[in-house]
């Protein structure tokens, strides 16, 4: 009874309601309507089931709409703000990131080996830049258009104050992740930064937008040591990178180089460097559980119980000639089986998911040597991060796109990378011309915006650095209206 009450002062309230009743009776029982009926009128593909596995929000399909209206804009070359223009490949483009990518995709579609997205984290605090996406209580009931919903039940409760931290986030970084795969090479990937808030979220959405399957793995930054002041005792102290490919099949990591340094010839083996290697597996078959008998003392080896000779019994003889095999002269004593560092498949190991040698405070270091004055931007991502990340997935003439450059971290990188191997890779920094508060340190300095940052930092950075690809064109979004 109460619940047809609640429905009935719903329809009195709402307008559509009752036009959709003048419209279409025969979907309504008496002032309820059928959805059964409703579903069988307007045909089951015209009709979407929201019992469909995915993430659901509050405008999703506006947000998706969003990603494919055209861009009523043009990028306008900004001579001044530019640095030696004639001599770079590399953009600065200010102005709203979604426009940005409409506009790249006429040149750039399909181009793009790496992205980066540094979103802001939807923290609810405010830094040089806003990174509060939280709705108050009220203004989401309204914004839902739903405000006989109430607060019934803690069930309900819950999806309504999750409603009010994630939708606007949610809404501003599903376009974006749409247009973004757009321009990715065929083996390109997109990596994102995120804190725990949105993690989840954001995987979710990634798997909708690049596909579950080419979810390539998720890095774990140790940003920061242990906090004393944790108000639950409880520190986090990492953050993660997300990594989607356009088409996994075609990524493939770099890896790190091994170290070789246990790796001698005190023997002066002709094979060159060695270290002893363990001469057992932990599978195998009877065959594998053979005796091996030293030549100098007539000493019988057997494997320890459960384990089986890594080799066939075929070699003994054939190593034991060529010194891969060495048998002590000494009773009591086990051989060794030498492993060359010439028969390694590869110089590389895969790349650990963990990085904790980079701490977030490296970035803020960074700044202190360009800017002795003063730090303009706070927390800023270091630059041996990206470059490990960079490294992993490109080559020396890849692009890579940064649509939330902040203090441009990812040129500096590049410039860094460029000095370092002679490579030419070039970089793409868009960054929305966010006005500074009166109050920040870097309004004090003189700058009014974080694009201004940004170019100042590409600028100061690039002198530094100076080698290949050093400069950046410098567009700015326009209104054609």
């Amino acid at each position: 009874m109460t619940r047809k009450l609640s429905l009935l002062n719903f329809y009195k309230k709402h307008k559509h309601f009752r036009e959709l009743k003048e419209l279409l009776p025969h979907v309504f029982e008496g002032d309820l309507l059928d959805i059964q009926k409703l579903k069988e009128f307007v045909g089951d593909s015209n009709f979407i089931d929201q019992l469909n596995y995915e993430l659901s929000w509050f405008d999703k399909k506006q947000a998706l709409e969003a990603s494919q209206k055209d861009c009523e804009a043009e990028l306008k070359f900004v001579e001044d703000k530019s640095i030696l223009p004639n001599q770079s490949d590399n953009l600065f483009i200010e102005g709203d990131n979604l426009d940005a990518l409409k506009l790249l995709r006429k040149n750039y579609q399909e181009k793009i080996k790496f992205i980066y997205v540094d979103p802001p984290y939807n923290t609810g605090k405010n830094f040089a830049y806003s990174d509060n996406f939280h709705l108050a209580s009220d203004d989401y009931l309204e914004y839902l258009n739903y405000s006989s919903i109430g607060r019934v039940n803690q069930f309900k409760q819950h999806r309504i104050k999750s409603g009010e931290i994630h939708t606007q986030w949610l809404n501003m970084i599903f376009p974006r992740l749409i247009l973004c795969k757009d321009l990715l090479t065929a083996d390109g990937v997109v990596l994102i930064s995120i804190n725990e808030l949105e993690k989840a979220n954001l995987q979710l959405i990634c798997n909708e937008v690049y596909g579950e399957e080419n979810f390539v793995g998720c890095f774990v930054w140790e940003n920061r040591s242990i906090t004393n002041d944790s108000l639950h005792l409880f520190s986090s102290v990492h953050e993660y990178i997300l990594i989607y490919a356009r088409n996994k099949s075609k990524v493939v990591c770099k890896g790190e180089e091994k170290d070789f340094s246990n790796y001698s010839n005190p023997d002066d083996d002709a094979n060159g460097n060695w270290i002893p290697d363990n001469p057992t597996a932990a599978s195998g078959n009877k065959k594998s559980r053979f005796p091996i008998i030293n030549p100098f003392t007539n000493e019988k080896y057997l494997p320890p119980n459960g384990r089986y000779w890594a080799f066939s019994e075929s070699r003994v003889e054939e190593w034991t000639k060529s010194g891969k095999l060495v048998f002590p002269k000494e009773k009591g004593k086990r051989f060794i089986l030498k492993k060359y560092k010439s028969e390694l498949k590869s110089e590389r190991k895969p790349i650990s998911s963990i990085i904790s040698d980079i701490p977030g405070m490296k970035g803020t270091k960074e700044l202190k040597v360009l800017y002795p004055e003063g730090i303009p931007f706070k927390h800023p991502k270091p630059t041996d991060l990206l470059i490990k990340l960079f490294d992993q997935f490109t080559g020396n003439e890849d692009i890579v796109l940064d649509i939330f450059a902040g203090s441009a971290s990812t040129a500096h990188a590049i410039f860094k990378m460029n000095k370092a191997s002679s490579s030419n890779r070039s970089f793409i920094c868009v960054q929305n011309n966010e006005e500074l508060s009166v109050k920040s340190t870097a309004y004090q300095l003189g700058y009014s915006s974080i694009s201004d940052i940004a170019i100042d930092r590409i600028k100061r950075a690039g002198k530094q650095k100076s080698g290949n690809n050093c400069g950046v064109n410098y567009f700015k979004i326009e209104s054609l209206k």
